[in-house]
C-alpha cells in the first residue's frame, strides 16, 4: 500500500497541515529580505544563463541543446534562492519538498513519453548524428532536417510536405544521413538477354556512363555482372554523384538514358521477363568460341592478381590449385 496505493488512486495522500508551514512572529523585514533574495537569484539567474549559452554554443554549437542547459542552469539558481528565501521565512521545507516530490512523480508518470522526447532531443543534440539543413532518412521519413525542438525532429520532406518525428522514436529507429559526405553512390540493374556478348555489353555501358556530366569520374562508374536470372543476365551499374537528393534523380535519369541509347545503337537487348519455347534444337554457332585457359577480368575496384592455394588435402585426394 503507501506509495503504490496513492499512486493508482487507491488511497489518499496524507494531509499536510499548511497552517503551521510558515512561521507566525514574521516581520516585515524578514519579508523583505526574502523578496531581495529571491531577486538576486533571479538576476544571477540571468546572468549565468546567458554564459552558460554563450559557453555551449561555442563547444555544442547553436541549438536546442545549448539552450536547455543554460535554461536549466538559471532554474537551478532560481530555485536554490526560493528554497533559501523560505528558509529565511521559518517555512518549514521538508513536509513542503515531500508535497511537491509526490506530485512531481506522479506528473513524471503521467507525461513519460514528453520526458522520453525531452532527452531524446537532448542526446540527438549532444550526439549530432546529424545537422540542420542535411537530408536523412527517419523510418519511412526522408527529407532536409529544418528543426529539433524539446520533442520533435521537423523534416521537409521531398514532396513539400512537413512531418514532425518523435525525438524518442529516432533514436530507436536507424537513422541514415544521405548528405553527410560530399558524395554517395548509386546503383541501378540492367538485364540482358542470354544470347548477348557480355564482353561487348559491358564496354558498351561503361562507354555510355563515360558520356554522363552529372556522374564523377573518380571513383569511376562500373558495370559489374552480378546474377544469371530466370529472364536475362544482369548487370549492376555503380555511380557516384553528389549526394543530395535531387542530383542523384537527375544522375540516375541520365545513367538509365545513355545507357539505353548505347544498348540501341549497339543492338543489346535489354531483356524483360519472358517465356520461350525450345524446338528442341540447338542454336547455331558459336557464342564465344573454345573456351580460353582461364577466366578473370580486370575491374578497378578489385585488387589485381590470383590467389594460390598451398595446403595440401588429407586422405590421399590431391588439392586443387592454381599454377
Amino acid at each position: 500500500m503507501g506509495l503504490a496505493a496513492i499512486l493508482v488512486g487507491q488511497a489518499d495522500p496524507p494531509p499536510i497541515d499548511f497552517e503551521n508551514l510558515v512561521d507566525d512572529s514574521l516581520s516585515s523585514a524578514d519579508w523583505i529580505r526574502a523578496g531581495v533574495v529571491v531577486l538576486v537569484a533571479v538576476i544571477v539567474a540571468i546572468i549565468a544563463n546567458r554564459v552558460a549559452r554563450s559557453i555551449g554554443e561555442r563547444t555544442l554549437g547553436p541549438g536546442f541543446a545549448a539552450l536547455l542547459i543554460s535554461r536549466t542552469i538559471g532554474y537551478i539558481i532560481v530555485l536554490i534562492g526560493v528554497i533559501y528565501a523560505l528558509g529565511s521565512l521559518g517555512v518549514r521545507i521538508g513536509p513542503l519538498l515531500g508535497a511537491l516530490g509526490l506530485g512531481g512523480l506522479v506528473l513524471a508518470l503521467a507525461l513519460q513519453g514528453i520526458v522520453e522526447n525531452f532527452f531524446s532531443g537532448l542526446i540527438l543534440q549532444s550526439r549530432r548524428p546529424f545537422r540542420l539543413g542535411d537530408t536523412v532518412c527517419l523510418g519511412d521519413h526522408v527529407g532536409i532536417v529544418k528543426d529539433i525542438d524539446s520533442r520533435t525532429v521537423v523534416l521537409r520532406q521531398l514532396d513539400g510536405s512537413w512531418v514532425r518525428v518523435p525525438n524518442g522514436l529516432v533514436l530507436k529507429e536507424p537513422i541514415v544521413t544521405l548528405t553527410q559526405e560530399s558524395f554517395r553512390r548509386s546503383h541501378i540493374t540492367v538485364g540482358v538477354a542470354f544470347e548477348t556478348d557480355l564482353a561487348a555489353a559491358e564496354d558498351t555501358f561503361v562507354e555510355a556512363l563515360d558520356r554522363v556530366a552529372r556522374i564523377c569520374d573518380d571513383p569511376p562508374p562500373l558495370a559489374v555482372l552480378t546474377d544469371i536470372g530466370s529472364s536475362t543476365i544482369n548487370f549492376e551499374v555503380y555511380y557516384w554523384h553528389p549526394s543530395d537528393v535531387s542530383a542523384e534523380l537527375a544522375a540516375t535519369h541520365d545513367v538509365v538514358l545513355a545507357i539505353h541509347q548505347a544498348a540501341a545503337a549497339a543492338g543489346i537487348s535489354l531483356a524483360f521477363p519472358q517465356v520461350v519455347v525450345w524446338p528442341g534444337q540447338d542454336p547455331d554457332g558459336d557464342l564465344y568460341g573454345p573456351p580460353g585457359d582461364e577466366v578473370f577480368t580486370e575491374h578497378a575496384a578489385i585488387a589485381a592478381g590470383r590467389q594460390v592455394h598451398h595446403r595440401e588435402a588429407s586422405g590421399g585426394w590431391r588439392p586443387w590449385r592454381r599454377h
